[in-house]
C-alpha cells in the first residue's frame, strides 16, 4: 500500500513538471526572441542569443508610448478593483444575510446575466454611452462598464464565503455594542481577505488583458491600454518580431509582479477557501463574544485554542 502510494505520488510529480515545462516553454521562447535580431530570429527562433540585444527594450518603450499605456492600464485596473472589493463585498453581505423575496429575485437575476455574453449588449452599450452620451476617449465608461462585467461573479463569490460565518458573530458585535458600520468594515471585511485576494487576482488579470471593452471607447492614441498598444505596434512593425517579442515582455511584468508580490495571500485564499474560520453548531453566546472581541484587535495573535469546535485566538501576553 505505501509503495502504491509513493508510486502514484512520482507518477503525478513527472506529469506536472511535464505540464509545467509546456506551460513555460512559450514563456521562454518569447523572452529569449527578444533579445535577438530580427534576422536570428527568422534563421531559428529555437536558438539562444549570440548578444544580448537590450536596444529592442528600449526602441518598443518608444514606439509603444509604454508609461502612457501603462498609466491607462493602471487606472483602469486598479479602480475596477477597489470597486469590486467594496461594492461586490458590501452587496454579498446584504445578499447573505438579508432575508427576503426580493434580494433573491436580484440575486438570481444577476447570475442569469453571467451567462449572457459581452457581445450580446457590446452594440447597446456603444450606442449609449459612445453615441447618445459622448464618452468617447474616456476611462470612466471602460471603469464602469468593467465594474459591472465583474460584480456579479464577485457577489456569488464572496456570498458562498459569507454562508460558511455564522450569524451569531453579527449578533454578538451588535450586542456588544458594536454599529453595523463597524461590524461590517472592523468584523466582517478583515475575514473576507483571503477570498477577496483570490478573487481580484482574476478580476485584475481580465481588466488588465482585455482589449475588446478598451477598444470601443478609447481611439486617441494617449488613451490606449497596453493591450491596445500591443495590437497597433504589431500592426506597424509586423515584420520586426524582435522588438514585438520585447514589448509583449514588458506587457507581462507588471501582471507579473502583481502576482509575486501577492502569493502567499493568493495561496491562502485558494488553500483555506471557505474553511477561513470554523464554528461548529451549538456554540455558546460567551464564547462567540470573545470571538468578536479577538476579531476587533489589530495585533498579532501567537497561539491558538480550539474548544467546543470554536477557533479563536488568544491575545498574546505582551
Amino acid at each position: 500500500m505505501l509503495k502504491q502510494k509513493r508510486y502514484t505520488a512520482v507518477v503525478l510529480l513527472v506529469l506536472a513538471l511535464i505540464a509545467t515545462v509546456f506551460y513555460l516553454f512559450p514563456l521562454v521562447l518569447v523572452l529569449t526572441n527578444s533579445l535577438k535580431t530580427t534576422g536570428e530570429f527568422t534563421s531559428n527562433p529555437f536558438s539562444l542569443p549570440t548578444v544580448l540585444q537590450w536596444g529592442n527594450y528600449s526602441y518598443a518603450f518608444e514606439q509603444m508610448h509604454f508609461l502612457t499605456s501603462l498609466r491607462n492600464s493602471l487606472v483602469i485596473t486598479v479602480c475596477v478593483c477597489a470597486l469590486i472589493a467594496l461594492l461586490g463585498a458590501m452587496a454579498a453581505y446584504a445578499v447573505s444575510r438579508v432575508r427576503h423575496k426580493f434580494v433573491s429575485t436580484i440575486y438570481y437575476l444577476m447570475l442569469a446575466s453571467m451567462c449572457a455574453p459581452f457581445q450580446a449588449y457590446m452594440i447597446p452599450l456603444v450606442k449609449i454611452y459612445a453615441s447618445q452620451l459622448g464618452l468617447t476617449n474616456s476611462l470612466i465608461p471602460v471603469i464602469y462598464i468593467g465594474l459591472g462585467l465583474n460584480i456579479c461573479f464577485s457577489i456569488f463569490l464572496v456570498r458562498g464565503f459569507l454562508n460558511s460565518i455564522p450569524r451569531e458573530i453579527d449578533e454578538a458585535a451588535l450586542i456588544d455594542g458594536c454599529s453595523s458600520t463597524k461590524l461590517f468594515f472592523h468584523i466582517i471585511l478583515p475575514m473576507l481577505t483571503p477570498i477577496q485576494v483570490t478573487l481580484l487576482v482574476f478580476v485584475a488579470m481580465g481588466v488588465w488583458n482585455d482589449y475588446l471593452l478598451s477598444s470601443l471607447f478609447l481611439n486617441t492614441q494617449d488613451m490606449r491600454t497596453l493591450p491596445m498598444m500591443i495590437r497597433v505596434f504589431c500592426a506597424q512593425y509586423s515584420n520586426d518580431y524582435s522588438p514585438m517579442m520585447a514589448g509583449l515582455v514588458m506587457s507581462i511584468l507588471p501582471m507579473l509582479a502583481f502576482y509575486l508580490a501577492g502569493q502567499k495571500q493568493i495561496l491562502e485564499g485558494v488553500v483555506q477557501g471557505l474553511s477561513l474560520i470554523h464554528i461548529s453548531e451549538p456554540t455558546r453566546q460567551a464564547e462567540i463574544s470573545y470571538a468578536v472581541f479577538c476579531l476587533k484587535k489589530k495585533n498579532l495573535y501567537t497561539s491558538q485554542s480550539t474548544r467546543d469546535g470554536l477557533l479563536y485566538r488568544m491575545p498574546s501576553s505582551a
